[in-house]
């Protein structure tokens, strides 16, 4: 685990916080792929989201002082509806509760630590391409702003997206699909700026079943102002998708956090039901 030097100061730590609780549950982002939504169609997904960390304690002269955890659940409705052949528009709110036990610092924080809204625009889609963009703004969130650790993001993000997806078919009734995205997210306010990298690789080996691995990366730009968070995180997932009716299905997925820079690793999931109209 990368442990800061003992040199820094109490709001770095606080800031590393307000980090970690920013980039929590990413596997929320697999559901904005390349792909259009049909005219007048689209879905909605109800997420849970349990994350949990361990952290490095520092005292006030930022000797270490022992390890603790960081948990979190978050639920964050996510919506995608298509208004035409060629546009999507969609949301999410994310609600956040939040838990730190540290040997010096025990405290909780709850609230709308932001809420989503983009639009994606198809460029090209035949029938195995499809690039596509999307810009979305990230509102400031709602929560107690004193409380430690951190929640609400206190500025608004802004971010430009560029997608392409490919199908690719293996078989009769087996087909898989590849997802690659890469945004820049602007951080309003002190925090540094994130350059955003996103592979998926999935199959459909049955009918009613869906399976994809995914490479998520925040990478910080280091130019942050004055004592804006900053940070960097490698992710892995792992999920699975269950059709169980024609409008209905289940996803189970798995996170690990393989690298980070400024907050600690840690793992988590999603278990998430889906309806399509």
């Amino acid at each position: 685990m990368h442990q800061p030097p003992r040199w820094l100061p109490s709001w770095f730590m606080a800031a590393c916080r307000l980090a970690l609780v920013l980039t929590l549950v990413q596997p929320r982002v697999v559901l904005a792929g390349a792909w259009p939504q049909a005219e007048d169609g689209g879905f909605i997904t109800f997420p849970i989201a349990p994350y949990e960390a361990r952290t490095q304690g520092y005292d006030r002269r930022g000797a270490p002082n022992g390890f603790g955890t960081q948990r979190s659940l978050e639920f964050g409705p996510y919506w995608e509806h298509g208004l035409s052949a060629r546009w999507t528009i969609g949301m999410q709110p994310r609600l956040t509760a939040i838990w730190m036990n540290e040997p010096s610092d025990r405290n909780h924080n709850v609230g709308l630590s932001e809420v989503q809204l983009f639009a994606r625009y198809n460029l090209y889609l035949d029938d195995r391409n499809t690039i596509s963009v999307q810009g979305l703004v990230g509102t400031p969130g709602i929560a107690e702003r004193k409380n430690n650790p951190s929640l609400a993001e206190p500025n608004a993000t802004y971010e430009a997206r560029l997608l392409y997806g490919r199908g690719i078919p293996i078989a009769p009734g087996i087909n898989a699909f590849f997802d690659t995205q890469v945004a820049y997210r602007y951080r309003s306010g002190p925090a540094a700026d994130v350059l955003y990298l996103k592979n998926t690789l999935g199959i459909r080996p049955f009918s009613q079943w869906v399976f994809w691995v995914q490479s998520i990366t925040d990478l910080g730009l280091r130019n942050g102002r004055g004592f804006g968070a900053d940070y960097s995180a490698e992710r892995l997932t792992l999920s699975a998708v269950w059709d169980f009716t024609a409008h209905s299905s289940l996803e189970v997925t798995l996170l690990r956090e393989m690298a980070t820079r400024h907050v600690p690793r840690g793992q988590g999931g999603v278990l998430a039901y889906w309806y399509r109209y």
